[in-house]
């Protein structure tokens, strides 16, 4: 047997504490009771510790990196037990054995502090590996989708509109210098006719609108802001005004305008500051809110890596986009992109939040194969003199 499957891990909280369900997996289900491995103030402790900048210093990155497996084992410990352990094992016996990607989608209940975890630093110890790291076990933060969703056929190249947004009263954006960077890591794949960007002139929401209903376009990618609403207790990207000065856009808000647009299929939210609100990051609640209106993936980068690992996760990712490979197998390989630079923790701080179970957001248009004419036999025709 070959092709993928899903390792469906559910977890909630209940009267009688959390919960955490095995819903599918290539080897059956299973529910078991679970304490999260950190308390609140803890958790933001951890969070922080991995958010923080190593620089230049070797030892620091490699003290993150041990950090990140502590976090990891810590996470996968209080989870995998039991019987999820062994579902767990046969799971992966069963898709090596089968060549096959065992796709591990983590969904969550009414418990927003389970949200707040970082579920990507999941490490299983047995096999001294992070899930997230391995093609083979990618892993994203599932949202149920109200119906199946299927590929958009897509005829090269792909297109992506950056908005780059830089209001008044907040720290200076490098609008121009990131811009050109961003360019220079991808230009090869617009030289090849796979994928093309353009940039939004004015970062307004109303120009937004204009620009995506004048063409198709299949990836958003925004760079910018995001902060803590306490009016709603969630996160808002900020969009600039008329006059430049900046505008809050809730992720329903965001969510709903591009969900209209059905080629649309990932929201890129690139956020460049990291306020955080009771642990709250409000740019990967913006992300959740953007799929959860229907956007069929959306992916968090907190900016918190350096120019050359950041730009490395871009090229890798959107060229496994490119080449239409699912986009939770081109996360794991951005992923690894950026461990490659730098030997911290950095490569687990980005969330992907997808509805599509087997991550196919694209499939490439294939047109008919010419039919062939037909034939014409002469029939000779014999006179007789």
């Amino acid at each position: 047997m070959t092709g993928d499957w899903i390792f469906d891990l559910f977890l909630d909280r209940t009267e009688d504490g959390y919960r955490a369900t095995v819903r599918s997996s290539p080897a059956g289900a299973a529910t078991i009771a679970f304490e999260p491995p950190f308390q609140r103030r803890e958790q933001y402790a951890v969070v922080q510790r991995l958010l923080a900048d190593p620089g230049e210093d070797e030892a620091q990155r490699s003290a993150q990196f041990v950090l990140a497996r502590e976090v990891g084992g810590k996470l996968f410990d209080a989870i995998f037990v039991g019987p999820i352990l062994e579902l767990w094992q046969e799971s992966w016996r069963l898709a090596y054995t089968s060549r096959a990607t065992l796709r591990v989608q983590v969904s969550f209940g009414d418990a927003p502090f389970l949200r707040t975890l970082p579920w990507e630093y999941l490490y299983d110890e047995t096999r001294e590996e992070f899930l997230a790291l391995s093609v083979h076990t990618p892993l994203i933060r599932r949202q149920t989708a109200a119906h199946a969703m299927r590929p958009l056929v897509v005829e090269p190249p792909l297109r992506v509109l950056v908005v780059m947004a830089g209001p008044e009263g907040y720290p200076p954006l490098a609008v121009g210098r990131d811009w050109r960077a961003l360019l220079d890591a991808v230009d090869y794949l617009a030289a090849e006719g796979r994928m093309v960007f353009e940039r939004l002139p004015r970062p307004t929401l109303l120009d937004l609108q204009r620009r995506l209903r004048q063409r198709n376009y299949h990836i958003l990618h925004f760079i910018g802001f995001a902060v803590h609403d306490p009016q709603t207790q969630s996160g808002v990207v900020v969009f600039e005004d008329e006059m430049g000065r900046g505008r809050a856009v809730s992720g329903e808000h965001l969510g709903k305008l591009l969900s209209d647009h059905f080629s649309l299929r990932l929201a890129m939210i690139e956020v460049r500051n990291a306020a955080r609100a009771g642990g709250i990051d409000p740019g990967a609640d913006v992300s959740e809110q953007v799929v959860r209106r229907g956007v069929p993936a959306a992916i968090y980068r907190p900016s918190k890596l350096r120019v050359r690992p950041s730009l490395a996760f871009f090229h890798e990712f959107y060229r496994m986009l490119a080449a239409f490979h699912p986009v939770d197998v081109a996360m794991a390989e951005a992923r690894r992109a950026i461990q490659l630079e730098e030997s911290g923790a950095g490569w687990g701080l980005s969330h992907l939040v997808s509805r599509v179970p087997d991550g196919r957001l694209f499939e490439r248009y294939m047109p008919p194969a010419p039919v062939p004419k037909p034939r014409l036999y002469m029939r000779s025709v014999l006179t007789k003199r």
